[in-house]
């Protein structure tokens, strides 16, 4: 009688002359002596494909299935490593967006310096980095992350280091857009943070994140003068404590440009524990993502988020609203302060070029001889609302549904790389074509 499972008897993998086979067992989350439906070993060998790309040691990722009999089998994982050592220029403007920066096309406005990364320390997944910024706004940095800490890979730690010193500071927004002050010395703004994290690892999708900051913040009596409320009461310094909590599953493909799974998280933040009076804020954010194939080469994805604040009084320099790290496409120019707010974007897109890999045999090196590439045309809708009690009479696109659409290319290469050129139109009848380098949900 034919078995219906198969039970994996051995998972040898190849490839990896750093990388520890512990690291690639894990991410694969395959065990020997498990037992797998024959219906259902595809998807898990394609899953342990996506989750081994996703830790962002391998070029590439391939997971073999050899029956040895009909009850039986092995997997041969085979691997390319990625180079693990970069010293990355800074080369980057100080506005939230290219966009913005291109706007003013103000070259003074621009950070330059150097990122040493050693990424898969001791062949770990750990990373060490060093973080050196000059220019515009300063900034230094040390960093310590070990994901897979425990002998299982079921927790992790991380510790940062890190001073920033802006020339100039955002101390308001009128109109929707920022209001600037800049100091003559450089030190507008001053901040000191050093920050712990542990990371607990339920499987490889899915885990919890618990973090501890130290604040110490400095701002010129300028700033203070100017908004009162920037750090509260007129205060030009501050020291306080971040407790953050965050919850994550991410069953995505491939995490820097998804086509099909989906992802979520949860993130409870508290600035201060109420020694420091003037610092004490609650906020809670979520997101939800899901992308998924309709037809052959043709893809859609949908995705929410949301921000709230319990309490009503925010300090300036803790508000972050849409313009940032979410953004409603087509109000690229914009930044969206607020006590809450929500926003929900989708895509269609069409696989032009699918992904390629082009094997450049003049170079020996496997870890930079295969260059892949790929082409995305896509139609979008955003849509968003940002709830402002305290500057809203003077930002007129808070307090109302904002909406906009459009087209766009999205071009895929070499080390995660991802190119959007995107023309939108949005709810104030302007229309712009707009540079992005990140995925678009």
């Amino acid at each position: 009688m034919s078995s219906s499972h198969f039970t994996i008897r051995n998972i040898s993998v190849a490839g990896n002359f750093k990388t520890q086979d512990r690291i690639v067992l894990i991410a694969s989350n395959l065990s020997i002596g498990e037992r797998i439906l024959k219906s259902e070993m595809q998807a898990r060998i394609i899953s342990a494909q996506n989750n081994i790309q996703n830790t962002d040691l391998f070029n590439s990722v391939t997971v073999s299935n050899i029956p040895l009999n009909d009850s039986i089998t092995e997997l041969i994982i085979t691997v390319t490593e990625r180079w693990f050592i970069w010293p990355l220029p800074i080369f980057e403007n100080a506005d939230p967006n290219f966009n913005t920066w291109w706007e003013r096309k103000d070259f003074t406005r621009l950070n330059y310096g150097m990122v040493v990364m050693h990424q898969n320390f001791r062949g770990r997944g750990e990373e060490l980095g060093v973080l050196l910024q000059l220019g515009y706004s300063k900034r230094f940095g040390l960093l310590y992350n070990a994901p897979y800490a425990s002998p299982k890979g079921k927790s992790g730690v991380s510790i940062y280091a890190g001073y920033d010193q802006q020339h100039e500071v955002t101390v308001g927004t009128l109109n929707n857009k920022r209001v600037f002050f800049t100091g003559n010395d450089g030190r507008t703004k001053e901040q000191l943070q050093l920050q712990l994290s542990f990371l607990q690892r339920h499987n490889f999708v899915t885990t919890q994140k618990f973090t501890t900051t130290y604040n110490l913040l400095k701002i010129r009596p300028e700033v203070a003068e100017m908004n009162p409320n920037f750090i509260g009461d007129s205060a030009t310094h501050t020291s306080f404590l971040t407790f953050t909590y965050q919850f994550k599953k991410d069953k995505r493909d491939y995490k820097h440009y998804p086509l099909t799974g989906h992802y979520l998280d949860l993130l409870l933040s508290q600035n201060g524990i109420g020694i420091n009076k003037s610092i004490f804020l609650t906020t809670i954010e979520s997101a939800a993502r899901k992308f998924m194939r309709i037809h052959k080469r043709f893809y859609g994805a949908i995705g929410i988020a949301g921000k709230t604040t319990v309490q009503a009084n925010i300090p300036y320099f803790l508000q972050r609203g849409l313009g940032y790290e979410h953004q409603i496409r087509g109000y690229e120019y914009y930044v969206l302060d607020g006590n809450h707010y929500g926003i929900g974007k989708s895509n269609i897109k069409a696989e032009l070029i699918p992904k390629k890999t082009h094997v450049m045999s003049k170079i020996k090196n496997q870890r930079f001889n295969k260059l892949y590439f790929a082409l995305y045309a896509n139609l979008f809708a955003d849509v968003g609302y940002v709830i402002n009690n305290f500057s809203g009479s003077v930002n007129s696109y808070c307090n109302q549904w904002l909406y906009s659409c459009g087209a766009g290319l999205d071009f895929l290469t070499y080390y995660d790389t991802v190119i959007r050129l995107e023309f939108s139109f949005n709810k104030q009848k302007e229309s712009g074509f707009f540079l992005h380098f990140t995925q678009p949900i």
